[in-house]
């Protein structure tokens, strides 16, 4: 008997335990189903109805395994639930530009950094400029020999890093310490630092040591020492009327910015002719064709001879500049005000003409406003030997006999002088059309008209030059015009045999 009556206790025992199994491997639908199923209906009816119908225990009385099973089915809903909702939130992009995949790595691009310039750039003169700029700071650099002035340095990549010390900065990071003289002395007789005892002769010999240094004092592997900028990298490419025209009112745009703190006319001295020529030459449409007014004020009128000079306008801390942007020289404008060179006309006891602001040579002596040699204009063209501020007048007004080309004539304005006659209001024959898109490469007249009352050189080249362009410009009529022509020389060739004939036929 008691073999008999264990047999069905183990079946039951048995289904129990594969049913248990069962509930603890189905699938993520089924146990969200069934633990829903549960949830929603908790009446006795409902749950023994799910149970399984072959158990013989009594259908009234509920089994301990259920449950247990029912916790369990409802500890894995629950699990899974959270599973899902952490796969929510590692699936949704966020906005920090960053998303995250489970099973996968996505590279988000990263924010686009600006490529920094490569040093080596023999060829661009914006880099040298560049380089030029950290020399002209007067408490970093003192003035040296031509041989090895700062132009000569950037031009070989060097730049200026502390108190006369160069550096081949992104380049081989070499360092030259630039002494000449010896450091001056205070009254104990000790060294002063970041000076220079000028009383002392510069040795020759230690100057063609520098000037070794510029080239050898880069490293091996350095490409500045196997090659440096081209000797032209520091001329201004005035010859483009385009550009050059462009370049000049905007610096007349930035000084008149400024107008009020720049020197009246009688205080600034420049080379002739005087403003009022040049403005009486210079056609409307230079300025009407760009938007800007043209000078009426004299404050304007004082800008554009600035501008003409290569000066341009800046203010600094409220205090207005006139600066140089190829010799980086800064001219204080207050130096020049009417009631300072009272004062110091008082003081120095000399006449206030002698203050007076020389526009041009207050450039430095290696800028190409002032130097014809550092401008470097193409031999063979009519700008030949002139510095920048003259060939920028030759662009705009040509040669003529008011215009002296040897720039030593210098004009000391008293009073500016209105511009009446209508012949100053008449554009001039023998000005140049800078209105026009053209542009000329370097130093290159040929295609410029050139006016019959021109001065000629004294080996009389300048009018062989034009007569060769006239009998080039008469060769080059089109193909077209050229078979128009032989048509035509056929045309009349046959009436005037036809004409021979008929003239036999009748004797």
């Amino acid at each position: 008997m008691t073999s008999t009556e264990q047999q069905p206790a183990l079946a039951t025992t048995k289904r129990k335990f594969h049913k248990l199994l069962d509930n603890l491997t189905a699938s993520n639908s089924t146990t969200s189903l069934a633990s829903t199923l549960q949830e929603s209906n908790a009446s006795t009816a409902s749950l023994s109805a799910l149970s399984e119908p072959d158990s013989p225990e009594h259908p009234n009385k509920r089994p301990r395994s259920a449950n247990l099973s029912m916790e369990r089915q409802r500890g894995i809903s629950e699990g899974q639930e959270r599973i899902r909702q952490l796969k929510e939130q590692l699936m949704t992009p966020r906005r920090e530009k960053t998303i995250k995949v489970v099973g996968k790595t996505v590279v988000t691009p990263k924010a686009s950094t600006p490529r920094k310039a490569p040093n080596f750039q023999p060829y661009s003169q914006e880099h040298f400029l560049e380089r030029l700029k950290t020399f002209a700071d007067v408490r970093k650099w003192t003035t040296k020999p031509d041989a090895i002035n700062e132009v000569e340095w950037a031009k070989r990549g060097w730049s200026c890093d502390i108190w006369n010390t160069v550096a081949c900065k992104g380049g081989c990071e070499n360092r030259v310490a630039v002494k000449l003289r010896p450091k001056r002395k205070d009254a104990n007789g000790k060294d002063l630092e970041m000076s220079e005892d000028l009383a002392f002769d510069i040795d020759d010999a230690l100057i063609e040591r520098y000037k070794d240094l510029i080239v050898e004092g880069h490293s091996d592997d350095c490409l500045w020492r196997k090659r440096g900028c081209q000797e032209d990298i520091y001329h201004i490419p005035i010859a483009s009327r385009t550009k050059s025209s462009a370049e000049l009112l905007d610096r007349y745009r930035f000084l008149k910015a400024i107008s009020a703190d720049l020197p009246l006319l009688e205080h600034i001295t420049y080379p002739d002719p005087p403003i009022q020529q040049i403005l009486a030459r210079v056609p409307s449409s230079f300025f009407t064709s760009t938007g800007t007014q043209p000078p009426l004020s004299p404050s304007d009128t004082v800008a554009f001879v600035f501008a003409l000079f290569g000066w341009t306008g800046v203010s600094e801390s409220r205090i207005s500049l006139a600066v140089c942007n190829h010799c980086f020289q800064r001219l204080g404008l207050w130096l020049s005000s009417a009631t300072r060179l009272t004062e110091m006309s008082k003081k120095l006891d000399v006449p206030i003409e002698s203050l007076r602001l020389n526009l041009l040579e207050s450039h430095r002596e290696h800028c190409p406003w002032k130097n014809a040699d550092i401008q470097a204009n193409e031999k063979d063209s009519p700008i030949a030997n002139m510095p920048a501020w003259q060939t920028l007048q030759f662009m705009l007004l040509g040669r003529h006999k008011d215009i002296p080309t040897s720039g030593s004539g210098m004009h000391t304005p008293s009073k500016q002088t209105p511009r009446k006659s209508h012949q100053q209001h008449a554009r001039n024959n023998d000005s140049v059309d800078i209105g026009s898109e053209l542009e000329y490469p370097r130093g290159s007249f040929d295609s410029v008209e050139r006016p019959k009352d021109v001065d000629e050189d004294e080996d009389g080249g300048l009018r062989e030059k034009w007569s060769k362009l006239k009998a080039k410009l008469k060769r080059s009529a089109s193909k077209k015009s050229l078979k128009s022509m032989k048509s035509g020389k056929s045309v009349k060739s046959g009436k005037s045999v036809a004409t021979k004939a008929g003239d036999k036929e009748k004797s």
